[in-house]
């Protein structure tokens, strides 16, 4: 497996966690976006793994996840 494609499954397993606690917790994405001061269309891209998230965004989500 190339370096590329190895950062992009790791985004994508990221990406699919935060989702998995965010359902589990009952949040919706709108509740995120606006926890996480980014827009919904931002959030929903980050969820998706469709773009890199930035370590703040991150950072936020374990906050709000405790």
């Amino acid at each position: 497996m190339s370096p590329c494609t190895d950062m992009a499954v790791k985004l994508q397993e990221v990406a699919a966690r935060i989702r998995e606690l965010r359902e589990i917790a009952g949040y919706s994405p709108e509740y995120m976006a606006e926890q996480t001061e980014v827009s919904l269309d931002e959030y929903l891209q980050y969820e998706s793994g469709k773009v890199d998230l930035p370590f703040t965004f991150i950072h936020k989500c374990a906050l709000i996840f405790d």
